[in-house]
C-alpha cells in the first residue's frame, strides 16, 4: 500500500469521534482502523467491499458522486471513491462535539497525489 496513503490515514484515524476508518484499494486490499466495539474492523472491511461495487456501478451509469453519506441514529458512514479506484470509508459518531467534519477529510483524500 502507498506510504503516503498509510501516513494520511494514520494521522486522521485517531480524530475524536472517529469510530472507524479505512481504505480499499482497487486490488481489494484493505487497511482499516477501529476504535469502537460498535464498528469492528472486520465490519468496516465488509462495508468497504460491498459498497465499492455500488459506488463503481453508480459511476459506470453516469452518476459519479464525490462522496456518499449514510446517516444513522448514532453516527454516519461516509464513502469517497477516487477516480483511481481507491475507496475511503469513515464511520463518525454523530452529535459528538469533537467529531470530525467528514467534508474536509473527503476533500483531502480526493486531493492526495498517490502516483509518486
Amino acid at each position: 500500500m502507498n506510504d503516503l496513503l498509510n501516513q494520511w490515514l494514520a494521522a486522521r484515524a485517531t480524530a475524536p469521534g472517529m469510530l472507524a476508518c479505512g481504505v480499499r484499494l482497487p486490488d481489494r486490499a484493505c487497511l482499516c482502523h477501529s476504535f469502537s466495539e460498535t464498528c469492528p474492523r472486520e465490519n468496516l472491511e465488509k462495508i468497504l467491499h460491498q459498497l465499492a461495487y455500488t459506488q463503481s456501478s453508480l459511476a459506470n451509469d453516469g452518476f459519479a458522486p464525490r462522496w456518499s453519506t449514510w446517516t444513522f441514529e448514532r453516527g454516519l458512514v461516509r464513502l469517497v471513491l477516487r477516480p483511481d479506484g481507491v475507496l475511503l470509508g469513515l464511520v463518525v459518531q454523530s452529535g459528538a462535539e469533537a467529531a470530525p467534519n467528514p467534508d474536509p477529510l473527503s476533500e483531502e483524500f480526493l486531493a492526495l497525489n498517490l502516483a509518486g
